[in-house]
């Protein structure tokens, strides 16, 4: 029983010393009250069962003091050993071993102190001397083997046994050393049958004492494997690391998320084979290997936790975090972030990035344009797409879309990998390009001969162009100012035909500042009263008999004085002021018509954003109402440019003129393109000969050859013709000849402002009276 009560008390001893060595603070303490409490109780147990085992042969007793003084002493000492054993000193284990197995050398001679028995005692001092030394010894080797020696599994089972033999040693040496020699002592001695009653109380009492440390390991564990299941099962990878560098926990996760059987990783292996077991099915050399293990001895030292990101090679992003253990060791953690970054890189790769064609977006440039200007040269080219507008109108914005994609497609693969292309927005693309102004020019015609080659959009073959404008960033230049620049540079592109490009030019910044504030000063012309009409007469041929006036706008600028039609005009037009400008002068031309004879007309120009807008009929309807003005009086010239443009709305809208009864002239005839196409499909009153050819008409006899043949054409269609920019004698001959029917020239009357049109049309108006039959 004493055999049985021995090593069932170090089996508990052992793993209560154990809880106590991890625990920290009260629960430290509280653990090694219960170690000492359950130790002591053991020894004290094993001891009295023994003794009472023992057989003298003569009549025993036990000196009540003395007997529970031995188990304070064993409880006491073995609390005091257990604490110094648990403190952080390398040697603490072995010292504190040494001061339990004191306490069970003190505990045993105080307990024999209180045996009683019949005859002389004496003790052998070598065999006394040999029973505190393996006491001693042993005991301080089981606390060292507890906490210090071999396999972590092993340790236990080695402490236990160590235990087992200080306590059996000391008692069989110990009792080796004690001598009775009989002799009849007066004293009252137990009855034998009443200590064996006394020795199976206290060997029930032990039991139960031991028991109950038992009970305390035994549900701590069960707490501790519940807690096993827990981190064996929460969604991140767990592993714990002992102070020595064993692994000590590794949860299920760890080998999923490491793709790692169940032999790959067990219980303590050291770190090293941990790390090599992980980089062997990640495809790690030896050399990285190192590396990663070098990284978590360095972290595990640290006082600080370790965050970062792995980035494995098959796509994996792991969140490693490592949490040093103040008593030693470390906590690693891993998480699996690569979905979560996966959906962060298309996120930011959307905030940056265009939907339709994959290439940068504008926010994407701003910031490629800082960098590169940074660096001290940048080169942009901005391209427009030709037509593009036609092919959403006519195939549809899928087709518009899917030729987009295509467009791109082809720039990219011109550009060299320093080269970046952006979309900017709708069919504006940029590319930004740190090579010298050369290679810029080199990849504008590139992309131009690129994109005019048709593309091939099921079941559509779609032909477009571009227009590049290129500019290369100036010091002190910004992002805006370079792509002004680019800008300034893609309209003189498109302004020279499309399908090109231009570099910018210095002055045209400037220039385009000048047109800013001319349009500012415009937009107020108005209300200041700053624009007016001047009136070129036109003369009927051949007797040169007045026959109306042509209304040409001029503005009276404050400080620039007169400013010219060609100037202002195309300004008004890109800022949306020609509607209201266009309404001034139908107001002031028919209102000035009104006061003149009847049978001269008036000629008014006419823009052609005026003719795609529905309200030019009604607004000329009211004008005329408004000041009683026939409206076979008015005639209205369009250029012959501006009736290619929208065509059709443009028709609908000379159909109400004309239904109107007002006059329809084409100006600037044989200058643009499928001319007699339009003299069909819009049915004009009169053909405007340009300038051009009259001037030419003298000494260059295709000219005069193309003034015949309008002239021809025109009679038969019956179509009036006036001739435009006479300006000698000799051309005004040439059309009589020809049989041009008005024209109008310096050499006939330059324009005039309204007094003097007017005197010239009373003059008219006289004559005619005179003229007149009674």
């Amino acid at each position: 029983m004493a055999a049985v009560i021995c090593g069932s008390g170090s089996w508990a001893m052992v793993r209560l010393f154990l809880r106590a060595a991890t625990a920290d603070s009260l629960e430290k303490l509280a653990w090694v009250v219960l170690s000492a409490f359950v130790t002591g109780a053991s020894i004290w147990c094993t001891h009295f069962v023994a003794m009472l085992g023992y057989e003298p042969g003569l009549p025993i007793g036990f000196d009540p003091v003395l007997t529970i003084v031995s188990l304070l002493v064993a409880m006491t000492g073995s609390g005091i050993g257990f604490l110094i054993a648990t403190s952080k000193r390398p040697s603490a284990p072995a010292i504190g071993g040494a001061v339990v197995g004191l306490s069970i050398v003190v505990m045993h001679y105080t307990g024999m102190l209180a045996y009683r028995v019949q005859g002389i005692v004496s003790w052998d001092r070598s065999f006394l001397a040999a029973s505190i030394f393996i006491s001693c010894v042993l005991s301080a080797a089981s606390l060292h083997a507890a906490l210090r020696v071999g396999d972590e599994h092993v340790r236990p089972h080695l402490a236990t046994f160590l235990f087992f033999l200080s306590i059996i040693g000391l008692h069989f040496t110990g009792m080796t050393a004690f001598r009775v020699s009989p002799m009849l002592i007066d004293g009252s001695y137990s009855d034998p049958e009443a200590l064996n009653a006394l020795a199976f109380a206290v060997a029930c009492v032990g039991s139960f004492i031991v028991g109950s440390g038992f009970a305390s390991s035994f549900i701590d564990t069960k707490a501790r494997a519940t807690a096993s299941d827990a981190l064996a099962n929460m969604s991140n990878g767990l592993t714990m690391l002992s102070s020595s560098g064993l692994v000590t926990l590794v949860n299920e996760r760890v080998h999923a998320l490491f793709h790692l059987g169940k032999d790959e990783l067990r219980i303590g292996m050291t770190l090293e084979s941990y790390i090599a077991a992980i980089g062997r099915r990640a495809g790690w050399d030896s050399e990285r290997v190192r590396r990663v293990l070098d990284n978590h001895q360095t972290w595990m030292r640290s006082i600080t936790p370790t965050r970062l990101e792995h980035h494995f090679d098959d796509g994996t992003i792991l969140a490693v975090a490592c949490q040093p253990v103040a008593r030693g060791g470390a906590i690693l953690t891993y998480e699996d972030v690569t979905e979560a970054r996966n959906g962060q890189k298309t996120i930011a790769h959307m905030a940056f990035h265009d939907a339709l064609t994959g290439l940068k977006n504008r926010r994407m440039f701003a910031q490629s344009m800082e960098d590169l200007l940074s660096q001290g040269r940048v080169t942009m080219l901005m391209i427009d797409l030709d037509r593009f507008k036609s092919v959403n109108d006519r195939l549809g914005h899928a087709v518009g879309d899917e030729l987009l994609r295509h467009v791109t497609a082809r720039i990219s693969t011109l550009l060299q990998p320093s080269e970046q292309a952006f979309r900017l927005g709708g069919d504006e693309l940029a590319v930004l390009v740190s090579a010298p102004r050369e290679r810029a020019i080199a990849l504008a015609q590139d992309i131009t001969t690129s994109i005019a080659i048709p593309f091939e959009i099921n079941p559509h073959v779609v032909a477009i162009g571009c227009s590049i404008g290129i500019a290369a960033a100036e010091p002190g230049d910004d992002t805006s100012i370079v792509q002004q620049k680019a800008d300034l540079a893609l309209y003189a592109a498109k302004n020279g035909g499309r399908n090109r490009f231009e570099t910018y030019r210095d002055g045209m910044l400037e220039d385009e500042a000048n047109k800013r504030l001319l349009e500012q000063d415009l937009s107020e012309a108005l209300d200041a009263d700053q624009l007016e009409l001047w009136y070129q007469p036109l003369y009927s041929l051949p007797g040169r008999t007045l026959t109306g006036f042509e209304a040409l706008l001029r503005w009276r600028h404050p400080q620039r004085g007169i400013v010219s039609p060609a100037e202002f005009i195309p300004i008004a037009e890109s800022s949306g002021m020609i509607t209201s400008i266009g309404a001034w002068v139908i107001d002031a031309a028919c209102r000035q018509a009104a006061l003149w004879p009847d049978h001269v007309y008036m000629s008014i120009n006419v823009s052609a954003i005026q003719l795609r807008s529905a309200a030019l009929v009604s607004q000329l309807a009211q004008t005329l109402t408004k000041h009683c003005v026939s409206p076979k009086r008015i005639e209205i010239e369009i250029t012959e440019t501006a009736m290619v443009e929208n065509s059709a709305q443009i028709a609908l809208t000379l159909t109400s003129l004309r239904a109107l009864g007002v006059r329809i002239a084409m100006d600037d005839f044989g200058t643009g393109y499928s001319s007699l196409a339009h003299l069909r499909a819009f049915k004009v009153d009169r053909i405007k000969i340009d300038r051009s050819f009259i001037a030419a008409s003298t000494s260059d006899p295709g000219a005069a050859a193309i003034i015949r043949a309008v002239v021809s054409m025109a009679r038969e269609l019956n179509i009036d013709t006036t001739a435009e920019g006479i300006e000698q004698e000799s051309q005004l001959q040439n059309l009589l000849e020809l049989g041009c029917g008005t024209a109008q020239g310096y050499l006939l009357g330059r324009p005039l402002v309204c007094d003097e049109a007017d005197a010239i049309a009373r003059t008219q108006m006289q004559l005619r009276l005179r003229l007149a039959p009674n």
